[in-house]
């Protein structure tokens, strides 16, 4: 029974470990095996692509460990550190040998080579040292046995499944709500396209999100360099995605178990059975990148706060060293939260600040090493996240840019003060958003109880217990602290997207755990597992309902560059009719991602110089010129994506429907030939329309 003491065969639990471990693997290729045939193919083939990429660079992550001086530590915070160091670092070193044109394959193919030999003979050297177990002088004891907690971790099985099928999709093809992953075919993924081919990373000035921090993307430019393709690198994107959300449930065990076996799995398994993991494992996003490193970041900065330092009036240490190990903590979790700000801005606000105020309540110490620790950890994020901020600075003349940029008044070519104040109005809260009580009811609908129950009532419990049910200690507020920062963050200075929300996981995950400290009662215990059993069951009817809405189990992109679905008929002709020097400016779409021939194209937010041209042309002749002398055989038009912007973000120049219709009337008349139409798959309204230029 779950809350017994440890079974006297303890002696048995690496077998049953191992062999609980062995079924958790088979029961998840079974289960994606049997819904899909196709998606188990995609897992294998795919999944091999990604660790490709990911594990040379966690494994030589292991090396850089020992620079932070921590001091002995188990087997399990070495692998978690080494992975989150070493991903940082690689991300880092695509970005600075990008910068200077070094994408050569067999360069990165050398690289991830040395990379893997390094990390192999530092783990032997780590087998071969005494102090991979929990050191004599940790300052928890704890038992080597979970007992029959250990069977929680099953929980997490049919959540892996859901993410795996839907990694095992190409994306543009699943969940409605993200625009079938229209982000990742405008810039996730297409950035990354972009530096490919052109064998260096450059200032684009068509597509203003190349100038946010991409650690995330820099590892799936690092996929398409190493596995010398593009289109089909999606799924691989996806699968490193998916790496990334597995990493930040052993994140939250690893600093869960700093307060007992038990605790940790907790903590983990809440994790991994909240539904947005399997949600964003559908997704080559940035957030499961942002939610690891964040999670590392927190469990180092808690398990800092294990050190004694000396207190008020030089009370007695009980290790001299004491001190220099919390400061190599704190700097572990600053270098790490840099990090995650490297892989989205939000998590500046979001991650790194609310830790940071975190050092100032770690419990110990007096006021000046507080505030001391709080500036180490600063400086450690600042490095770390610096080179995003110097590129952006060099490229724009705004470290954050396009972010205050009212502030830098930064004019890079395709952006002006135009342009500035189309971001701005974009990105803010709605009018009928604006009031407290609205942003409130929102908060509820999308975060706390939306219609998918991402996050699921469990946590939120599990949670609460963690706090008001037992003898609060320091630590608890600490992570409270970083709960409120979050939530006043997302409902006072982003647009209430409900996935902007999804780094609560962090705290909230780790208070779940910390429920279980200082309980002795067996009932007590009982209550707290069925209680996540329960949520875990509720959670995965909602996953596998909007699962089942959405996802096929496995499409591979072809599907879409060939033109083989309902709506994506433009992509057979302009990929296998169009000659191969083709060049086709692309209207009102900016998804490039699956088109094989050059195109050129401009997000809504930056200054779109077929709009310009047309500003200043006379006759139609003249516009029909301008594309001549740019290059250009072709022009494709999506009025369906024309209209959604241009009731939502708009065009700069400002640009309405009607005058682009009347933009094209003039091109007609002026030559320009209407080469193919292709109709909406639901909808009778026009949709997308290819054009030839005349020579």
């Amino acid at each position: 029974m779950i809350g017994t003491r440890h079974d006297k065969q303890g002696s048995n639990h690496p077998k049953v470990s191992r062999a609980l471990a062995v079924g958790f693997v088979v029961l998840t290729l079974l289960g994606v095996g049997v819904t899909s045939r196709y998606a188990l193919l995609s897992v294998v083939f795919d999944g091999l692509a990604a660790a490709v990429v990911v594990v040379p660079a966690m494994l030589m992550g292991l090396w850089l460990v020992p620079l932070f001086r921590a001091g002995s530590m188990p087997l399990r915070w070495h692998l978690l550190l080494g992975a989150a160091l070493g991903l940082g670092l690689t991300s880092l070193l695509v970005l600075l040998l990008g910068l200077a044109g070094v994408l050569q394959r067999p360069v990165w193919i050398i690289l991830l080579f040395v990379f893997a030999v390094l990390g192999i003979v530092r783990i032997r050297m780590l087998a071969n040292r005494a102090d991979y177990n929990e050191h004599a002088r940790s300052r928890v004891a704890e038992p080597h046995n979970a007992g029959a907690w250990s069977y929680l971790w099953l929980l997490a099985c049919p959540f892996l499944v859901l993410g795996l099928l839907a990694a095992s999709n190409a994306p543009g093809f699943i969940w409605q709500e993200e625009g079938f992953g229209y982000d990742v075919l405008e810039y996730h993924l297409l950035l990354p396209k972009e530096y490919y081919q052109a064998g260096r990373i450059t200032y684009l000035p068509h597509n203003v999100y190349a100038n946010f921090p991409a650690n995330v993307e820099m590892l799936y430019l690092l996929a398409m360099v190493v596995l010398n393709d593009v289109h089909d690198v999606g799924v691989v994107a996806n699968m490193i995605h998916l790496i990334f959300g597995v990493l930040t449930v052993f994140a939250a065990w690893v600093a869960g178990r700093e307060w007992s076996p038990q605790a940790g799995i907790i903590s983990a398994v809440v994790v991994a059975t909240a539904g947005w993991l399997a949600f964003l494992c559908g997704l080559a996003y940035v957030e499961n990148g942002m939610l690891f490193f964040g999670m590392v970041a927190a469990a180092s900065l808690l398990r800092g706060a294990r050190y004694r330092v000396l207190g008020r009036g030089g009370s007695t240490e009980s290790d001299p060293a004491d001190r220099d190990r919390r400061l190599s903590w704190i700097s572990l979790a600053g270098a790490v939260a840099g990090l995650a700000c490297g892989c989205k801005y939000t998590a500046l606000p979001m991650i790194a600040a609310p830790l940071g105020l975190g050092v100032l309540l770690l419990p110990g110490g007096s006021i000046g090493r507080r505030v001391a620790g709080a500036c180490v950890f600063t400086l450690a994020t600042s490095l770390t996240f610096s080179p995003w901020l110097i590129k952006n600075q060099v490229m724009t003349g705004n470290p954050v840019f396009p972010l205050a940029n009212q502030v830098f008044e930064a004019t890079p070519p395709g952006w002006g003060a135009e342009e500035t104040e189309l971001w701005v109005r974009g990105h803010s809260t709605q009018s009928h958003q604006r009031a407290i009580s609205a942003r409130l009811e929102t908060l509820w609908n999308h975060v706390l109880w939306d219609k998918y129950h991402r996050f699921g009532p469990a946590i939120i419990l599990l949670a609460a217990a963690g706090f008001f049910g037992r003898k609060r200690e320091r630590v608890d507020l600490v992570l409270l602290v970083v709960a409120i920062t979050q939530l006043a963050v997302w409902l006072s200075a982003t647009h209430l997207f409900a996935r902007f929300a999804v780094v609560l996981l962090i705290p909230l995950s780790l208070l779940c755990g910390r429920g279980l400290l200082g309980v002795s009662r067996v009932a007590r215990k009982s209550i707290i597992a069925a209680v996540l059993l329960a949520g875990s069951g509720w959670n995965f009817t909602f996953a596998a309902l909007l699962h089942k809405q959405e996802s096929p189990g496995g499409a591979p992109a072809s599907l879409i560059y060939d033109g083989r679905l309902g709506g994506y008929e433009c992509f057979a002709v302009v990929n296998h009719e169009l000659p191969l020097d083709a060049k086709i400016l692309l209207v009102g779409d900016s998804r490039a991602f699956y088109f094989k021939r050059q195109v050129d194209y401009c997000v809504a937010f930056n200054r779109n110089p077929f709009f310009e041209a047309d500003r200043t042309a006379a006759t139609g002749r003249e516009l029909l010129n301008w594309l001549r002398d740019q290059g250009y055989t072709h022009v494709l038009v999506n009025w369906s994506e024309i209209g959604r912007l241009a009731s939502t973000y708009g065009f700069s120049p400002a640009v309405s429907p009607r005058q682009l219709e009347q933009m094209f009337n003039r091109l007609s008349a002026a030559g320009l030939s209407r080469l193919g139409e292709f109709p909406h798959p639901q909808k009778n309204t026009r949709y997308v329309e290819l054009y030839e230029i005349p020579r």
